[in-house]
C-alpha cells in the first residue's frame, strides 16, 4: 500500500478524510488481495494444467518408450540366447571334419599296429636265418675237431711209415673237405652279410609298411620251409660226419694202439730173444747140445715171427678197406658238397628274389606313407586356414564389443547429463515462491518421477551391463564371433539409435516444461 500522504493528512487533522482514505485504502487492499488471488488461481490452475500434461507426457513415455525399449531388449536377449544355444553350420562341418580326420588317423595307427604284427611275424620267421652264425660256429667246431684228427693222423703217420702215405691221401682229402667248408664258410658269410642287408633294410620298413600280401607270406612259408628243410639237412649231415669221423677215428686209434701193443710185444720178445741169443753165444764155447735147443727156439721163434707177418699183412688189408671206406665217404662227402653249394645257390636266388621284393614292397609303403604325409600335411594348412580365420572374426567381434562398451558408456555418460539437467530444472523450481507452495508440490512429483526414472534407468543399465558381460563370455566361447559381431552390431545398432532419438525427444520435453515452469509470472497490478 501506498502511505505517502499520511503525515500530510495527519497535519491537516481532519478526521473525514482520514476515515476516508483509510476506507479507500482499505478497499483498493481489498481490491488488490482480490486481484492476487484470482492472479494466485489462476497460476496454480496454469501449474496443474502443464503438472497434469507432464504426468500424461511422463505417463506416454512410460507406456510407449519404455515398453518398446524392454521389447527390444527382450528381442535382442532372445537372439542372444538362440545365437548361444545353436551352433553355426561351419562348426558343426568343422566337427564333422574333425571326427574323420580322426577316424582316419585311428585307421591309420591299425594299419600301423598290423605292421608292427607283421613284422614281429617275419623277424619270428627270420629267427633261424639268423641263428645261421651259430651253425657256422658248429662247423667252426667241427672243422676244430677235425684239425685234431688231422694232429692225430700226422702222429700216426710220424708213427708208422707204412701208413703215412694213406693218411696222407686222407689228409689230403680232409684238405679238400676243409677247403670245401672253408667255401661253405664263405657262402655263410655272404649269408650273413645278406642277412644284414635284409635285417637294414627290414628295420628301414618297419615303420611304413602297412600290408604284406598272402604270396609274399607264402614265400616266406616255402623260404622258412626250404630254410629249416636244408638246416635240419645239414645239421643231420654234419652230425653224420662227425659221429662217422669220430668212429673212424676211435676204430683207427684203437687198432694202431693194438698194433703199438703187438709191436711193444715182438720188440719185447726180440729183446728177449736177443738176450737169449747173447746167453747162447755165450754158452756155445760151453755147450753145443745147447744148439740143437737154440735152432729149435729160433724156429720157434720164426714161426712166430710167420704169424706176427700174417697178423701185420691182415692189418694191412684192413687198413685198405678202411682206406677203401674212407674214399666212398669222400665221394659222399664231395657229393653232399655239391648239394650243399646247389641248395645254398637256390637260396641265395630266393634271398635275392624276396629281397627285391621286399624292396618294392617298401617303396610301395613309403610312396603310400609319403602321400599319407602331404594329406596330413594338407590337412594341417586347412586348420591352420580355419584358426586364422576364427582368430580374424575373434578380433572383429572384440573390436565390436568395445564399440558397443563404448556406445553404453557414452549413453550412460548421456543418462548422467539428464539426470544433472533434472536435478538443475529441480533446484530452478524450488527457487519459485513459497507462497505459491508449488515447490513442495513440483519438487515432490519430480522427486517420485525421478526417483522412479532413476530406479529403472539404473535397472536397465544393470541389466544392460550383465547382459554385456553374459554377451562377452558367451561371444568369447564361440567360434564364430564375426558372424555373431554383426547379427549383434545389426540389432544394437538401431536399438541405440532409436533410444537415442527418444531420450533426445524426452530432454527436449523437459526442457520446455522447465522453460514453462520458470517463465516470469504477470505483474500483480494492471
Amino acid at each position: 500500500m501506498d502511505h505517502s500522504n499520511h503525515t500530510t493528512l495527519l497535519q491537516a487533522g481532519s478526521q473525514t478524510a482520514i476515515s476516508d482514505r483509510m476506507r479507500e485504502l482499505l478497499a483498493r487492499a481489498a481490491q488488490d488481495h482480490v486481484y492476487e488471488q484470482r492472479t494466485q488461481g489462476a497460476v496454480l490452475d496454469e501449474i496443474r494444467q502443464r503438472l497434469e500434461g507432464m504426468e500424461w507426457l511422463l505417463r506416454e513415455v512410460r507406456e510407449r518408450e519404455l515398453g518398446g525399449l524392454s521389447g527390444a531388449l527382450e528381442t535382442v536377449s532372445g537372439r542372444l540366447d538362440d545365437i548361444t544355444t545353436r551352433p553355426p553350420s561351419w562348426a558343426e562341418g568343422l566337427a564333422q571334419h574333425v571326427e574323420a580326420v580322426r577316424d582316419h588317423v585311428d585307421a591309420v595307427g591299425e594299419q600301423v599296429g598290423n605292421v608292427d604284427a607283421r613284422v614281429e611275424s617275419v623277424s619270428e620267421r627270420v629267427k633261424p636265418v639268423i641263428e645261421l652264425p651259430s651253425l657256422w660256429a658248429d662247423v667252426g667246431a667241427v672243422s676244430e675237431s677235425l684239425d685234431e684228427a688231422l694232429s692225430r693222423l700226422q702222429s700216426v703217420v710220424d708213427s708208422s711209415e707204412g701208413i703215412s702215405q694213406r693218411l696222407g691221401d686222407f689228409a689230403g682229402r680232409l684238405g679238400q673237405l676243409n677247403a670245401s667248408m672253408e667255401a661253405a664258410a664263405n657262402r655263410f658269410t655272404r649269408l650273413d652279410k645278406s642277412m644284414a642287408d635284409l635285417t637294414t633294410r627290414t628295420e628301414r620298413i618297419e615303420a611304413g609298411l602297412s600290408a604284406l600280401p598272402g604270396a609274399v607270406e607264402a614265400k616266406f612259408k616255402t623260404v622258412d620251409e626250404a630254410m629249416t628243410a636244408s638246416t635240419e639237412l645239414l645239421s643231420a649231415s654234419i652230425e653224420e660226419v662227425g659221429a662217422k669221423v669220430d668212429d673212424a677215428e676211435s676204430r683207427l686209434a684203437g687198432r694202431l694202439d693194438g698194433l703199438d701193443g703187438r709191436a711193444d710185444r715182438v720188440e719185447g720178445r726180440l729183446v728177449a730173444v736177443e738176450t737169449r741169443l747173447t746167453s747162447v753165444d755165450g754158452r756155445i764155447e760151453t755147450a753145443d747140445g745147447c744148439l740143437a735147443d737154440i735152432d729149435t727156439r729160433l724156429d720157434g721163434v720164426d714161426g712166430r715171427l710167420g704169424g706176427l707177418d700174417s697178423r701185420l699183412a691182415g692189418v694191412d688189408q684192413r687198413l685198405g678197406a678202411v682206406d677203401g671206406h674212407l674214399g666212398r665217404h669222400d665221394d659222399r662227402f664231395d657229393g653232399l658238397d655239391g648239394r650243399i653249394d646247389g641248395r645254398f645257390t637256390a637260396l641265395d636266388e630266393r634271398m635275392a628274389g624276396t629281397g627285391n621284393q621286399l624292396g618294392e614292397t617298401a617303396t610301395r609303403v613309403e610312396g603310400r606313407f609319403n602321400d599319407l604325409g602331404i594329406h596330413l600335411d594338407t590337412i594341417d594348412e586347412r586348420l591352420s586356414e580355419v584358426e586364422e580365420r576364427v582368430v580374424t572374426r575373434f578380433d572383429g567381434l572384440d573390436a565390436t564389443l568395445t564399440g558397443m562398451s563404448t556406445t553404453a558408456d557414452k549413453a550412460s555418460e548421456h543418462l548422467e547429463a539428464i539426470d544433472d539437467r533434472v536435478e538443475a530444472v529441480n533446484q530452478r523450481v524450488g527457487q519459485l515462491p513459497v507462497t505459491l507452495s508449488i515447490s513442495e508440490r513440483v519438487g515432490e512429483l519430480l522427486d517420485t518421477q525421478t526417483i522412479e526414472h532413476v530406479k529403472r534407468l539404473d535397472a536397465i543399465d544393470e541389466r544392460l551391463t550383465a547382459a554385456a558381460a553374459a554377451l562377452t563370455d558367451a561371444v568369447t566361447a564361440r567360434p564364430d564371433r564375426a558372424e555373431l559381431a554383426e547379427s549383434v552390431t545389426g540389432i544394437v545398432e538401431p536399438a541405440t539409435t532409436d533410444l537415442t532419438k527418444r531420450l533426445g525427444a524426452l530432454e527436449e520435453t523437459m526442457l520446455a516444461l522447465a522453460e514453462a515452469l520458470l517463465r516470469p509470472s504477470r505483474n500483480t497490478k494492471d
